[in-house]
């Protein structure tokens, strides 16, 4: 059983190769993307922009699912423990809610919606376990090769 104080592998091999302050930019990028995203005006009807007009039922659940499943992803990345990580997850998703809440709350032309929040909080624990189980498995397979 690994120990909560113990490092993350992927952290280590990051730090090694001197990539962990690009990931940290790349996650705070990220982070600002979807606020920027999510808190612009709404879509003009039959944009680009306005899922709607692609006919694709539940593609804007779908799309907050696996962009929090990514941000959750990118998470493990900058996480030096495991508990830091299981921090960030909750941030992760007080984030994505607090965003469907602002949507409501500043009169941009959206809504705030439960369903939008709930499939942040998915993608966020989807991204969580799948990103657990590869590192899991990724420890794994190095801890055979010693």
């Amino acid at each position: 059983m690994r120990k909560h104080a113990e490092p993350i592998s992927l952290y280590v091999s990051l730090k090694e190769r001197q990539l962990l302050i690009w990931i940290w930019l790349l996650f705070s990028l990220y982070a600002a993307s979807i606020a920027g995203l999510t808190l612009m005006p709404a879509a003009e009807k039959g944009s680009l922009a306005d899922l709607d007009t692609y006919g694709i039922s539940g593609l804007d659940k779908l799309l907050h699912v696996l962009t929090y499943m990514l941000f959750a992803m990118l998470a493990l990345c900058v996480s030096q423990q495991y508990r830091f990580y299981l921090t960030l997850l909750i941030g992760l998703m007080i984030f994505g809610s607090l965003l469907e809440v602002f949507q409501g709350v500043l009169h941009l032309g959206r809504q705030s919606s439960f369903s939008d929040a709930v499939a942040n909080l998915s993608g966020v624990m989807l991204g969580g376990l799948l990103s657990w189980y590869l590192e899991r498995h990724a420890a794994m397979k190095s801890s055979r090769k010693r």
